[in-house]
């Protein structure tokens, strides 16, 4: 019998690989199933309540790198965001790399990787670079001890359920040299430009073929045969009915108006979105005088609502649904509940449009062909951080040529553009669906969980 185990090295894949249909499917085909992770218990124990049963778990050791390897990885991570600026000529490319406050001692290693990465910034230079990180990292005590453990777990398979981590490196790389296949997923749809792809196993699975040419223009090492188109996991959700409440019940449980239309504000991080608690105010007071809508409010589940408690206060109809996830003083701590996947099922469903800063919840209502709104217009006219660079990031060029969302460029536009949305949504986002097929396979034809089986089992 053929085993797979998950490596999730934090929470980011948990929503994705412990909650959907992939465990479950793969268990139903005869496989062992390990998950290799560093989270809290509760998460398998919530994980066990939503696919119906508890995978074997093994404990992931944590280890710091050390500041020559921090250095090799910084340092290289600088040379593709710049050789990427340059390949894309699109200066956003560098936001991607550090700001923000940071102890003497780490401003110091970004000085100095700045300093590195210019000197080496051709795309050879950076591989032999990487080559040298890759050496360094079998001589580290990660290394050695995942290497160990692997050896006891012995998997056919070893799939780390997102790109980004440098702390999975070693434990991939211990994989490999151990003979095991060794696969990752691409996590979201603007991760590849952010020079962040931490981990180099034998396969990566992808949203699209967009994606996949996506990965191959920043990192032409990667051969094609490498990739695999599945989608993701994320979109899977919106085709399961189970989850999709009665609009009376939803209505009955947040406190909710069954009659009115229902409008989403979808929030962004502070960094994403630092006047996010201005524009919630611009949409709730243009809304105020339609008896017919009810705004509805969720902010990034990583945050709270502090920075929208005077908005709130000021307009108490908005109805604020709190995401349901557990938060913890460090991010491997934070975590979903599976009543937050149904949470925002219901929320695409019943809600007409969503607003927000570019949040790809504007792909989550278009799997239920409601129109996704994008605000688009600054607070104040010398403000350091503008909506004009948001919306020319890399991941937005997807959009191009094609009427993917509504815009509403200033704040006197947000009603009309509301209102054509509900009244008239086959004239707002007319290419949401082609956006939405271009971003990611359709999971109303084939679900991820079913792709992503299909190639692991063809991986065995």
């Amino acid at each position: 019998m053929k085993r797979i185990c998950f490596l999730i090295p934090d929470g980011v894949g948990i929503r994705n690989y412990l909650y959907s249909d992939i465990l479950r499917d793969l268990k139903s085909e005869g496989f062992e199933l390990s998950v290799w992770h560093g989270l809290d218990p509760k998460i398998i124990d919530q994980s066990q309540l939503r696919i119906g049963f508890r995978p074997e778990s093994f404990p992931l050791a944590t280890f710091k790198e050390d500041a020559v390897t921090q250095l090799f990885r910084e340092s290289t991570c600088y040379a593709r965001l710049l050789r990427g600026q340059e390949i894309t000529s699109n200066p956003t490319i560098l936001s991607n790399w550090h700001n923000g406050k940071f102890s003497f001692q780490k401003k110091m290693l970004i000085k100095l990787s700045e300093l590195l990465g210019r000197t080496f910034r051709k795309y050879e230079n950076i591989l032999q670079t990487e080559k040298l990180l890759v050496s360094r990292l079998r001589g580290s005590q990660a290394y050695k001890v995942y290497k160990k453990q692997l050896s006891e777990i012995k998997p056919d398979i070893l799939f780390c359920t997102h790109q980004r981590m440098p702390a999975a490196t070693p434990a991939m790389l211990a994989a490999s040299d151990l003979g095991i296949k060794t696969v990752t997923a691409i996590f979201s749809w603007d991760n590849l430009p952010k020079a962040r792809l931490a981990i180099r196993p034998d396969y990566y699975l992808v949203w699209s073929e967009y994606m996949a040419k996506e990965l191959q223009f920043f990192y032409p090492e990667i051969k094609e045969d490498q990739i695999r188109v599945t989608g993701t996991p994320q979109f899977d959700f919106y085709t399961k009915t189970d989850d999709i409440m009665s609009r009376e019940e939803f209505a009955a449980e947040f406190g909710l108006d069954p009659e009115k239309k229902w409008v989403c504000f979808s929030g962004d991080d502070a960094k994403t979105s630092p006047h996010d608690s201005s524009y919630l105010r611009d949409v709730a007071q243009a809304l105020a005088d339609q008896q017919d809508i009810q705004l509805v409010f969720r902010q990034v589940p990583v945050e709270t609502t502090a920075r929208y408690s005077k908005v709130l206060e000021d307009f108490p109809k908005v109805v604020h649904i709190n995401p349901f996830w557990e938060k913890g003083k460090y991010w491997q701590q934070f975590f979903p509940y599976p009543k937050d996947v149904s949470h925002l099922v219901n929320l695409a469903y019943h809600c007409a449009t969503v607003i927000n800063i570019g949040s790809t919840m504007a792909l989550d209502f278009a799997l239920f062909d409601h129109p996704g709104l994008f605000l688009k217009y600054d607070h104040e006219e010398n403000q350091e951080w503008k909506t004009e660079t948001v919306y020319w990031f890399q991941h937005f060029k997807s959009m191009d040529g094609l009427d993917a969302v509504g815009w509403i460029n200033s704040k006197d536009e947000i009603l009309t553009k509301v209102r054509l949305a509900i009244d008239h949504p086959d004239k707002v986002a007319t290419d949401r669906q082609v956006w939405l097929k271009k971003i990611t396979v359709d999971p109303r034809v084939q679900p991820a969980s079913n792709r992503i089986l299909q190639e692991l089992k063809n991986l065995i």
